[in-house]
């Protein structure tokens, strides 16, 4: 039999009919097609806080009069893989927070390989500060690392930890800065970001006040900073060598991971996990103030005090934190924590009124771990409050 001729009636069934006939049906009226479920998040009055869990995929949302987390939803893009939102920034003005998704490689070993190797792109997530749902994204490159907001809410700014390119001496290894207009993160067809070419495997960015006009980068690969103008994303950025000179190889001498601006925009400081110390830099000559200080563990996000007279240093291996005077540049009061206190303490910052000092702890980078507050002049602790697995950010922001 020829199966062919079977094929026939349907064909013809399915054109029956007068062929100038035109269907008009009436718009949609029914119920949204995706509805959000989420709950809604009653932020209370005061300091809130929200840290990234990486490891968890979810952020942790905390009553910072109460040290309680009030909620804890998720967040990404695939519920059965690890998103890893790493660092967030916020604009309560907008009511909006962001992150960006780094989907680590797991099994890559080192104390930063995890997510400086992994193969997957990153998105650049808006999220509502009501409930954490999605409101925009785009797509970024592989292993984004540290996310900045502009003081104006005009400039969102991404680095790519990217070890894996740093890597590739026979072809491009510098990583992209990605510049973005947070008013064009849509919840689909977001216009894609600029990208600036910048150094090998950045990671802490500090932006000038208030309009992010120049990006502060610390270049881990390099052993420098990095200078981008990001309203003049053709411009070369300036690349400054920590020592006398860029590192050329594979392992870096000082490995700059962290950078943070002091109150006024006078100082940058430069947290080195390598040569485990801290440079400080003045902004207006990018000189250094100083030789490097010793913090005699690897040195992750410092906090300014107020005055710009102290730094707070979080450390790892050791794990703890050194109080500097900025003046003579020497380490004045030093605190030890067990693995019980906090485990590879990753940041520090203040409460908005500077009443407290918090340092998140990444834990053992698998299981829930907590964010601490501390005395600020005496270091004893104040508030142990329990987050997901493997934070590294918090952002408080004051409700009124």
């Amino acid at each position: 039999m020829n199966k062919r001729l079977l094929v026939l009636p349907l064909l013809l069934a399915c054109t029956t009919g007068d062929a100038g006939e035109v269907h008009v049906y009436d718009a949609y009226a029914g119920p949204e097609a995706y509805p959000n479920r989420r709950p809604p998040i009653v932020l209370p009055s005061g300091d809130v806080g929200f840290v990234s869990n990486s490891r968890s995929d979810d952020i942790s949302v905390i009553d910072l009069q109460k040290n309680v987390v009030i909620a804890q939803p998720p967040v990404g893009r695939n519920p059965v893989d690890v998103d890893s939102p790493h660092h967030l920034a916020v604009d309560r003005t907008k009511g909006a927070l962001y992150t960006v998704l780094s989907y680590p490689a797991v099994a890559a070993s080192g104390p930063h390989a995890a997510h400086g190797s992994s193969q997957k792109l990153g998105y650049l997530q808006k999220l509502s500060l009501t409930d954490l749902a999605l409101q925009g994204e785009v797509r970024v490159d592989e292993n984004p690392g540290d996310i900045v907001l502009s003081d104006d809410g005009r400039r969102i700014v991404v680095s790519h930890f990217d070890l894996v390119r740093a890597r590739l001496f026979d072809s491009e290894p510098r990583a992209n800065l990605v510049i973005a207009d947070p008013d064009q993160l849509l919840p689909s067809g977001s216009p894609d970001p600029v990208r600036v070419r910048v150094c090998r495997a950045p990671h802490g960015i500090a932006l000038s006040r208030p309009d992010g006009k120049l990006a502060y980068v610390a270049c881990y690969a390099d052993d420098a900073i990095a200078v981008v103008d990001t309203s003049n994303p053709a411009a070369t950025p300036t690349l400054v060598p920590l020592g006398q000179a860029l590192t050329k190889g594979d392992t870096p001498l000082f490995g700059p991971y962290s950078i943070v601006l002091s109150p006024t925009g006078k100082w940058l400081a430069v947290g080195n996990t390598e040569s485990k110390d801290v440079l400080l830099f003045d902004t207006a000559t990018l000189k250094p103030k100083g030789p490097a200080i010793a913090t005699g563990g690897a040195a992750f996000f410092p906090a300014w005090s107020t005055d710009e007279k102290r730094l707070y240093v979080p450390t790892q291996n050791p794990d703890g934190i050194r109080v500097i005077d900025v003046e003579t540049s020497t380490v004045t009061a030093f605190r030890a924590f067990t693995p019980e206190e906090c485990q590879k303490p990753h940041e520090l910052g203040f409460l908005s009124d500077a009443r407290a000092l918090y340092t998140v702890c990444e834990g053992d980078q698998v299981s829930p771990s907590v964010v601490r507050t501390l005395d600020p002049t005496s270091l004893d602790p104040l508030a142990r409050i329990a987050v997901g697995a493997y934070p590294d950010r918090m952002v408080v922001v004051k409700i009124p």
